[in-house]
């Protein structure tokens, strides 16, 4: 079938393993991804995710931006900027993406959560890709904590030997029971599945490549701006089991990430040790047979490491997924009540 080759060529970099979307989260699957597996995902019978780096080279076939809802107040402003911004070539400073190398994707049709994919015609060094990335964020002067970008490491390692995987496109969302659409960028209505036919993917010379990797090699961090604590200490065992409990009555799938890094942020900034950090969010995983239990807790490391270096919400990251949550619960609890007074 022409469209999985298609589908094949765009967006498969690694064929050793991939993950599959439960009504939980995702599992490794330590098998190759094949054809069969891609058909699967299209006809809906499974929902796959693909992990972006080749671990031969560290290169990627593709960049993504994740426009989530649940972040952005405004998701198709958002989305028209960075469109814009890839297709036009504002005085030198960032590459012109053509319409034959960009795809624009509702995650979950008809919600306003979407993808906007950049396609290489040929693997891209992932520390470039980044790169591109956050020039073209900054550029559209969008803030980069409100958007997440793939792929979200340059370089696999020992520690970290998969990186970040990405939902592939056109598939069905377990959790949220909507399919995955691709949309004209100039119209956001929907298009048929053969726009990859059209795909050819943005090429750059090697010696644009070497520049690219030369100012990601060069990059500055962006310093957080408050004062962090100088001395962080621990909680008491009281404290730790409340934080626990209040963790766990809000750790549903599609809203864990979110809501670890929001407390981690709350945890930094209030000086609370990465060792109670660390055991609450054990306990909260072990508790609640979370999958990706391993990957929650190394991001506790990584954020006591970073700290410096990343967007730290907090409480107002707390309280956005608590009232997300709360109204996903409200509708769900008319829904029942309807289907009741029905029957």
């Amino acid at each position: 079938m022409q469209l999985i080759e298609e589908f094949y060529r765009l967006f498969i970099n690694r064929e050793d393993c991939y993950a599959v979307q439960t009504s939980r989260g995702y599992v490794r699957v330590k098998k190759p991804l094949t054809r069969s597996v891609l058909e699967d995902h299209l006809e809906g019978r499974k929902t796959i995710g693909a992990y972006q780096l080749n671990p031969k080279d560290n290169t990627v076939k593709h960049l993504m931006f994740d426009l989530d809802p649940e972040k952005i107040s405004d998701p198709r402003s958002v989305a028209e900027k960075i469109i814009y911004t890839c297709f036009e070539k504002p005085n030198g400073r960032s590459p012109r993406v053509s319409k034959h190398s960009l795809l624009l994707e509702a995650s979950r049709y008809p919600d306003p959560s979407y993808h906007i994919w950049i396609l290489f015609s040929v693997p891209f060094p992932a520390a470039a890709a980044r790169w591109l990335g956050y020039r073209i964020l900054e550029i559209a002067e969008l803030n980069p904590a409100q958007i997440e970008v793939f792929p979200k490491q340059d370089e696999l390692t020992e520690d970290r030997p998969f990186g970040n995987l990405v939902k592939l496109p056109l598939g069905f969302h377990r959790v949220e029971k909507k399919w995955s659409k691709f949309l004209d960028p100039e119209t956001f209505e929907p298009l048929p599945n053969e726009v990859l036919m059209k795909i050819s993917g943005i090429s750059f010379s090697e010696s644009d490549t070497r520049k690219i990797l030369e100012l990601a090699s060069q990059k500055k961090t962006v310093q957080v701006k408050f004062d962090l604590p100088r001395n962080f200490k621990p909680l008491t065992n009281q404290e730790e089991e409340q934080a626990i409990r209040f963790l766990c009555k809000y750790w549903k799938p599609g809203y864990r990430n979110q809501l670890e890094i929001s407390f981690l942020g709350w945890c930094i900034k209030r000086g609370i040790s990465r060792d109670s950090a660390f055991r609450i969010i054990d306990e909260v995983t072990r508790r609640m047979e979370d999958e990706e239990r391993s990957e929650r807790l190394r991001l506790v490391d990584y954020h006591y490491r970073k700290r410096m270096n990343i967007p730290l919400k907090g409480s107002s990251g707390l309280f956005e997924v608590i009232k997300e949550i709360m109204r996903q619960d409200e509708g769900a609890q008319e829904d029942r009540e309807k289907s009741e007074k029905a029957s």
